[in-house]
């Protein structure tokens, strides 16, 4: 009992916490149509760089393995993958706004908080995300930060593209591990948006879209305890029940020990 009781309480402290840590906004997002184009301008606040310097110092203490980047790596970053990911070159205005261009499709955490969408599309977007998330990881790449919002579906052509890459994993974890942490935060963002009754399906057609088994078994490792410092962070990605939390648990484990 009171075990039960110091886990609930340290899950709602985390809880908590992690909402916090998300609503600290430094930077602004605006998609703008000029001409038959659409393009994505963001910058960053001029009240960004000590908060990306606490947040650096924050999440280094709760042992998240990710590190948000200054602005000049950030730019770089956004740079290097959309010329690699999309063929696509990006420009920095005379104010220091980065220019992407638009990409087809909806945000998959819009799709899924969508009512109107059927099962099947339901489906067909979070496997859309899953394979696209892999071939990214397969390009030796991870993105540090794989939330639904960050990844854009095309419903049409059965396809994603991932984006917003502001926040890159510690180079001192493994690729596996790496790719691992992209998966979780990927599949709890999918969840949250899931009635719990379905978690089991969705799970399965999440797993078998990513098809590692060792990449899965190191990210269903990390909803085995709520004792880590990483789940503030975690929770700031996905504001998971703990109800929920534990559910995905149990059916992960479910799924590995058959």
């Amino acid at each position: 009992m009171i075990r039960e009781l110091a886990e609930s309480a340290w899950y709602s402290l985390s809880l908590a916490l992690g909402r916090a840590l998300r609503a600290a906004k430094y930077s602004e997002t605006r998609v703008v149509h000029e001409g038959p184009e659409r393009e994505v301008r963001k910058h960053r606040a001029f009240y960004a760089p000590p908060l990306v310097w606490i947040g650096g110092a924050l999440v280094r203490i709760l042992n998240t393995g990710v590190t948000v980047l200054s602005q000049r790596d950030w730019e770089e970053r956004e740079r290097r993958l959309y010329r690699t990911l999309h063929g696509a070159s990006i420009r920095i205005d005379s104010a220091g706004v980065l220019v992407l261009p638009g990409l087809p499709g909806r945000t998959l955490a819009a799709l899924l908080e969508d009512a109107q969408l059927s099962t099947s599309f339901r489906k067909c977007a979070i496997e859309s995300a899953v394979v696209a998330l892999h071939a990214f990881h397969q390009q030796g790449l991870t993105h540090g930060d794989a939330m639904a919002e960050n990844v854009m579906v095309d419903l049409d052509a059965k396809a994603a593209d991932w984006f917003d890459f502001e926040t890159v994993h510690d180079s001192s974890r493994s690729m596996s591990w790496r790719r691992a942490d992209d998966v979780r935060a990927l599949l709890a963002a999918c969840l949250l948006r899931t009635a719990s009754e379905r978690f089991a399906e969705t799970i399965d057609v999440f797993l078998d879209a990513y098809a590692d088994d060792e990449v899965g078994k190191l990210m269903a490792a990390s909803f085995a305890s709520v004792w880590r410092r990483a789940l503030i962070f975690h929770l700031g990605q996905a504001a998971l029940s703990v109800d929920d939390y534990c559910e995905i648990n149990r059916l992960l484990t479910e799924r590995f020990s058959n």
